[in-house]
């Protein structure tokens, strides 16, 4: 699927994708636009973000809180 919506891009066409699946949209997005409870939050780019900045406006999690969250989810218990 992947490779098909990156075909449909290079041929010039927009491309929308509903998704909440962080690595795939940062490969094939140009501009991310981020909502939280069905409101307008943010609208960033891979260029000038990272997906755990993005993923912070998505939550409304301050990023060392959503850093603290993925060290704890790697860390063996």
């Amino acid at each position: 699927m992947l490779d098909l919506i990156q075909r449909v891009r290079e041929g010039g066409l927009p491309v929308i994708i509903i998704s909440h699946d962080m690595p795939h949209v940062f490969e094939l997005a140009d501009r991310i636009l981020i909502m939280r409870l069905g409101k307008r939050v943010a609208v960033v780019t891979p260029k000038t973000h990272t997906m755990p900045e993005a993923v912070a406006i998505m939550t409304g999690a301050t990023k060392s809180e959503l850093e603290q969250a993925m060290t704890k989810e790697t860390q063996p218990e």
